[in-house]
């Protein structure tokens, strides 16, 4: 994949990285929401498999993510954009890195700590990241729920600003990731 942008774009891989965690994280929230209000059993069961599984390759994917974004820094941003709005853009970044390469640590350890092994869609289980206990898992999943709350209004942030960009500036911030 190319590693030099055109036109101040972001890359290729950093746009696909960005496409695919974006679908993967949207998917992840109502289903993390969710995972309490169904009823126990095997529609539960699968529930979770499916969030665990797909929070452990966000977590893979992120690590790729910030080590592209290390190995090739993303493009200056538009020039006639505030100061303002390049530091919003950038803490809100900052923000997504650090939530979602911590999110699916506590999930991970949260789900151990319960007593709940983390199975990769059926096909491996990750290690025990701690033992077995339950107010450790309360702590670490209430740390996961949390941070899922703050996904989600950082998203919506995210949105209104590219849906500004687009529709009130009429800018090329869009563009460059699409």
């Amino acid at each position: 994949m190319s590693a030099t942008p055109a036109r101040g774009d972001y890359s290729r891989t950093a746009k696909v990285l960005h496409w695919v965690i974006a679908a993967l994280v949207l998917g992840l929230i109502p289903v993390g929401f969710s995972l309490d209000l169904l009823p126990q059993g095997p529609v539960q069961d699968f529930a979770y498999l499916m969030h665990k599984s797909t929070g452990f390759v966000v977590l893979v994917l992120m690590i790729v993510r910030l080590g592209w974004r290390l190995a090739c820094p993303p493009p200056p941003p538009e020039p006639d954009m505030p100061r303002w709005q390049q530091a919003l853009a950038s803490a809100n970044h900052y923000a997504f890195y650090a939530i979602l390469l911590t999110m699916p640590w506590l999930g991970w350890a949260g789900s151990n700590a319960f007593g709940a092994p983390v199975s990769v869609y059926g096909l491996f289980t990750l290690p025990d990241l701690v033992a077995e206990n339950k107010e450790l898992a309360k702590t670490l999943l209430g740390w996961h729920a949390a941070l899922g709350i703050t996904v989600t209004a950082l998203i919506c942030v995210h949105i209104g600003a590219v849906l500004f960009h687009r529709f009130v500036r009429r800018d090329a911030v869009l563009a460059r990731m699409t």
